[in-house]
């Protein structure tokens, strides 16, 4: 079947359908017509009784007047031509379990009564109160996932708010001029990264781990690694460092403090590992240095770098941004740099969160509400997950697209209004959508195999 049309089963049940309904009608129509035939034959002979016993009766005073009356003769009946009455075939089934067979004979039988079969043929087919009994068992039994005018408003609301609260208070990590044009940054990323109450809270909570989490991945320059990596200088040393990095560095960082090394990407994209003279730790030692290192640097003026945020650097990958009046697009590698050095680091990171946390809450505190409202249950919410993870989805889909405008539109191309955070966060809301699409697909799947079977199985009782 063509990709734009439904099922083939779906064409089957509808055929079936409509055979059994022409079936019904003409065998209402063949009851009504024998109890007519059988009223009119029994006036008949209501009559003709009473015909032949006056002509009995007239026949005996006949005879009793000496009058010779002979035999009565078979009444000749007349040859009465009936008009030829149209026949209806029912169609044949084929035996041998052809499906495909069948599905040929559905769609040509559908086709010739005008159904449509790019659309549900059994709402066009079945009557309408059947269809929507049909529906509500569906949705009672594997979940209610249509979307109606509340559901696609909310989704819509939710992306357009946290896409106005990225520009009005993510906006960019600092005061900046990018290409000839001033913009104001982020209010709440400068209360952040505001230099003395970032002094004082790593003074008062952090400054006591510097000592006790030494790291073979801290080198500061280019010098410090034997020369083996470059571009290194102590305001991007931690971009360049795979340890320093919040989610990698528990795979990197710990590595090398359980070698003693150090792992770098060069200015050039390249991965480089370096041998240093700090002795190895054993794994425990290498977690627990590895947490006090991070905390030891997330307050320090440059910060640490956004979770993921240095493999922005491998490779010489072309991007879509341009760092001088000359317009001339440069790699990844040198976007990430120009963005971390300009503030882009992980406080900033918390403030970009913002955005995906309100697409977030809105959608998510609107499905729990409106659940409670109806009455929904655990059980049923759990069914029509699916629709929670599509809502979710497009919510998420919306602000990415807000983010990427606000960025081109707004911000003159400058890559520190990209909002990182809710780039990341269309990963996981599209692996949920996903995941739960073929769960419940499978579900439902599971369910009509035993709809299938318990019809087979009472057939085969019936044969």
């Amino acid at each position: 079947m063509p990709g734009d049309q439904l099922s083939p089963a779906a064409a089957v049940v509808a055929y079936q359908a409509v055979t059994l309904t022409e079936l019904h009608v003409l065998f209402d129509q063949v009851e009504f017509d024998f109890k007519d035939v059988l009223e009119r034959e029994h006036r008949v002979s209501d009559t003709l009784d009473t015909v032949e016993s006056e002509f009995d009766a007239v026949r005996l005073r006949l005879q009793a007047l000496g009058a010779f009356i002979p035999a009565p003769e078979p009444f000749p009946i007349a040859k009465v031509e009936t008009p030829s009455t149209p026949r209806y075939s029912v169609p044949v089934v084929p035996a041998d379990g052809d499906f495909d067979q069948l599905v040929r004979l559905a769609e040509a039988r559908l086709n010739l009564l005008g159904v449509d079969l790019t659309r549900d043929p059994l709402q066009q087919v079945l009557p309408s109160g059947q269809v929507a009994q049909s529906l509500r068992h569906y949705a009672a039994e594997h979940g209610d996932i249509s979307w109606d005018e509340t559901d696609w408003t909310v989704v819509l609301l939710a992306g357009a708010l946290a896409t106005f609260l990225d520009v009005v208070l993510v906006r960019i990590p600092r005061d900046s001029t990018f290409l000839g044009k001033e913009y104001s940054g982020s209010p709440l990323t400068k209360w952040l990264q505001d230099r003395d109450r970032a002094k004082d809270v790593h003074e008062h909570f952090f400054k006591g781990f510097e000592k006790l989490a030494k790291a073979p991945y801290d080198a500061p320059t280019t010098k410090a690694t034997g020369g083996l990596v470059s571009g290194m200088r102590p305001a991007t040393h931690r971009l360049q460092s795979l340890g320093h990095d919040p989610a990698l560095g528990f795979l990197f960082g710990v590595a090398d403090l359980m070698r003693g090394t150090g792992t770098y990407i060069d200015k050039a994209g390249k991965l480089v590992q370096v041998a240093t003279n700090q002795s190895p730790v054993d794994l425990i030692s290498a977690f627990i240095t590895q947490v006090r290192h991070l905390l030891s640097d997330v307050y320090t003026p440059a910060g640490l770098q956004p979770p993921l945020f240095s493999l922005l650097q491998l490779g010489q990958i072309g991007s879509p941004f341009a760092l001088g009046p000359s317009g001339v697009k440069v790699p990844w590698t040198d976007v990430a740099r120009y963005m971390y050095t300009n503030g882009y680091d992980l406080r900033h990171f918390f403030t970009m969160g913002i955005t995906p946390g309100v697409v977030s809450a809105v959608i998510r505190g609107y499905w729990l509400l409106k659940s409670y409202a109806t009455g929904g249950t655990a059980e049923q919410r759990k069914l029509e997950h699916a629709k929670l993870t599509s809502m979710l989805l497009l919510g998420h889909t919306i602000a990415t697209s807000g983010t990427l405008l606000k960025t081109g539109l707004l911000f003159g191309m400058n890559p520190a209004a990209l909002n990182y955070n809710q780039i990341l966060a269309m990963a996981p809301a599209t692996i949920a959508w996903f995941r739960e699409a073929v769960a419940r697909d499978e579900r439902i799947n599971q369910a009509l195999d035993k709809e299938w079977e318990s019809l087979l199985a009472v057939s085969e009782r019936r044969t």
